[in-house]
């Protein structure tokens, strides 16, 4: 009877373990997103100007749009870490996302796409719940998005460890160690960030900020595609 006990704890205590890591991987992948609401409602007024001069839409519609933005991203993620409406919580982030990157004209670059494309693909690995085809899309889009050119030394660890491990991923070699070192590793590089960054250049700044909650959303979906895989199989 003790011995059944024992089991049903040990189980019990596995499950929560989960439900927490899980729910603290959709805090970190729904994290680059609240961080640009929090900026709209920090820099409420500069984003409106921007927004009226680009589009030319007047400071009111300038002001509404921005609020509707920041309000969606919230709700969203709001809806996303509660699992009260996940697929709700993923369409607004992705829409609020996308006008967000489409009125700012400072955003349209390729990299910076690739890294939305590399979060939304989180996101739709938690709608999907760990899916093979958007936990691949993810690992490749992760993969795609390895890259630092700042600083040799992270430029070389990206370039080779940190795609080696996403390929270890991807094919299901030690995918729980390869992801854990990979979550280390951008830990480390968002921490030498910040300790690095200069917060007097306002535009490298921004990049910076963008960047490291990139990298914090990708922990997330690492550690959720971890905590919430099956079976450990090559993903192919």
């Amino acid at each position: 009877m003790m011995g059944i006990d024992a089991l049903i704890l040990q189980v019990y205590q596995r499950r929560m373990v989960k439900i927490l890591l899980a729910t603290f991987a959709r805090m970190l992948i729904v994290s680059s997103f609240l961080a640009d609401a929090l900026h709209i409602c920090q820099y409420w007024r500069l984003e409106q100007s921007i927004l009226n001069m680009n589009c030319c839409c007047g400071l009111i519609a300038a002001g509404v749009c921005i609020n509707l933005l920041a309000i969606g991203q919230f709700i969203g993620s709001a809806l996303i870490v509660t699992r009260i409406q996940i697929n709700l919580g993923t369409g607004l982030i992705w829409m609020a996302a996308h006008l967000r990157m489409a009125v700012n004209p400072s955003q349209w670059s390729l990299v910076r796409y690739f890294q939305l494309c590399n979060v939304i693909s989180a996101l739709l690995v938690i709608m999907l719940r760990s899916r093979r085809t958007p936990v691949v899309a993810f690992l490749l889009l992760t993969y795609v998005n390895c890259k630092n050119k700042d600083r040799l030394l992270w430029h070389v660890l990206y370039k080779y460890a940190v795609k080696l491990l996403v390929g270890f991923i991807l094919v299901g070699y030690r995918q729980r160690v390869s992801a854990g070192l990979m979550v280390l590793l951008l830990s480390i590089h968002c921490v030498d960030m910040h300790i690095w960054l200069d917060s007097s250049l306002r535009h490298a700044a921004l990049t910076s900020s963008d960047n490291f909650w990139h990298k914090v959303s990708v922990a997330g979906g690492l550690i959720f595609i971890v905590v919430n895989s099956r079976h450990y199989h090559s993903m192919f």
